[in-house]
């Protein structure tokens, strides 16, 4: 046992077990809501509607609250409780404020402009489909303030390296879907696992409150907008905003492209997408976030070689095991897929194709998690810069490679996009994080 956790320590950062181990247990519930709704609903025309009212809540999400705040929030807060943790508790108080107010307005605007996200979001939808998803997309506008406020405590607990109450989260947002839906499909059909989503999110922000109350931080609305550590913060937040909304514009992308194919399309990418996001978030998302204070506070105390040696072992364990994971995902993902959502409404034809994306979306998975490790490195730097540049010309290469193979290939051109996407956006990273380490003198920070 000794010998076991000596190398577990050698080859993972602190709390990253925990956080694997949680991630995991996220999916298996994320699994059981997927079950229960490839069994209830079938990857058909209600379900179309329900993932596709999906879109443009966590794009808001995404742009307005997430991207400000998974970057440079750490580095920042890590850096201001070393000088003065009384200044770095306010930064973070006016942090969470913020993100309150902007995403409660936001929603507000959502909700009065819902017809003309249609065309947007779902321009291949008919007038049954179209009226159902402007139901859900409505009731949905609630989750994304409740996630506001769980995402900046979340990384307050992450800065405080709590990991437990922060990775319960998405075990009961998922939790509060499948609950929801189990519980009322019957009377509400797919409405029912909109409601749910609302309890999840509820139950996500619960669960972190009460992390932030055994952490003894204190919670109280502030706008302190004087403070030097929110303007480093906003500095380094506009270009963050830039690039983090690029992942969900792919995906709103992908989904206006699977409109216009076979009934279906939009439910198989979004099933073949969450299967090949397992080993991503349980390894690279995992180990990175894991690593993100320890490389955050090893760059404020000019550490060089300490942020390079615990940089190196994130990305050696992480592209070992995703290349492994990626493999295991092509060889048994059709019989993972029919053991696990078979059956029911879904039928031998949805087992096929959700399958046949998945094995293409393989390609992409050690990318994808390396990507989460280049990233989360360059931002403890305090640059964000340097990935949204990256993220951009991952993006443009996602476009183009889709749009190129979308009549050769049909659906399957969705995920061979994004693995290109992918693969461009991490070798980009790669290289602008080398160069800035080598431009970084050792036993100092690097210039800003």
């Amino acid at each position: 046992m000794t010998a076991l956790r000596a190398m577990l320590d050698r080859l993972l950062p602190r709390g990253a077990l925990l956080l694997g181990v949680l991630t995991f247990a996220g999916y298996v519930m994320g699994l059981l809501r997927d079950r229960l709704f490839a069994r209830t609903f079938g990857a058909g025309a209600e379900l179309d509607a329900y993932n596709a009212a999906f879109v443009l809540p966590e794009l808001a999400l995404d742009v307005l609250v997430a991207s400000g705040l998974t970057a440079p929030f750490v580095p920042v807060f890590t850096a201001a409780a070393r000088e003065n943790p009384d200044l770095a508790r306010r930064f973070a108080q006016t942090v969470l404020t913020l993100a309150a107010v902007v995403m409660g307005v936001a929603s507000l605007l959502l909700l009065v402009l819902a017809p003309a996200t249609v065309p947007i979001v779902a321009p291949g939808f008919d007038d049954a489909q179209t009226a159902l998803y402007l139901d859900l997309f409505r009731l949905m506008l609630i989750t994304p303030i409740l996630f506001a406020v769980s995402i900046a405590l979340g990384e307050i607990l992450v800065a405080e390296r709590r990991f437990l109450s922060y990775a319960l989260a998405p075990i009961l947002y998922n939790a509060g879907i499948a609950g929801g839906t189990l519980l009322l499909h019957a009377s509400l059909g797919i409405r029912a696992a909109a409601v749910g989503a609302v309890i999840g999110a509820l139950l996500h922000l619960g669960i972190r409150l009460i992390g932030i109350v055994r952490a003894r931080f204190p919670l109280r609305p502030r706008l302190d907008l004087r403070t030097p550590a929110l303007r480093e913060f906003l500095r380094l937040m506009i270009p963050k905003m830039v690039a983090h909304p690029i992942e969900p514009l792919t995906f709103l992308f992908f989904t206006s492209v699977a409109t216009t194919l076979a009934t279906g399309s939009v439910s198989a990418v979004s099933f073949a997408r969450n299967f090949q996001s397992v080993p991503v978030s349980l390894i690279g998302a995992s180990i990175a976030l894991a690593a993100f204070p320890s490389l955050a506070t090893a760059w404020a105390e000019g550490d060089r070689t300490g942020f390079t040696r615990e940089l190196r072992r994130a990305l050696a364990t992480v592209g070992v095991l995703t290349i492994l994971a990626a493999i295991g995902l092509a060889v048994v993902g059709s019989i993972a897929i029919g053991m696990l959502l078979g059956g029911g409404a879904f039928d031998d034809e949805d087992v096929r194709l959700t399958a046949s994306i998945l094995t293409v979306f393989a390609l992409s998975v050690p990318f994808d998690a390396l990507a989460h490790v280049t990233s989360r490195g360059l931002y403890a730097t305090h640059n964000t810069l340097l990935p949204v540049l990256a993220a951009l010309a991952g993006f443009g290469v996602t476009l183009a490679v889709t749009w190129l193979a979308l009549t050769p290939l049909g659906v399957l051109a969705i995920p061979a996009g994004f693995a290109a996407g992918m693969a461009a956006k991490t070798g980009l990273q790669g290289l602008a994080l080398a160069v800035r380490l080598r431009r970084a003198p050792a036993g100092a920070t690097a210039p800003q």
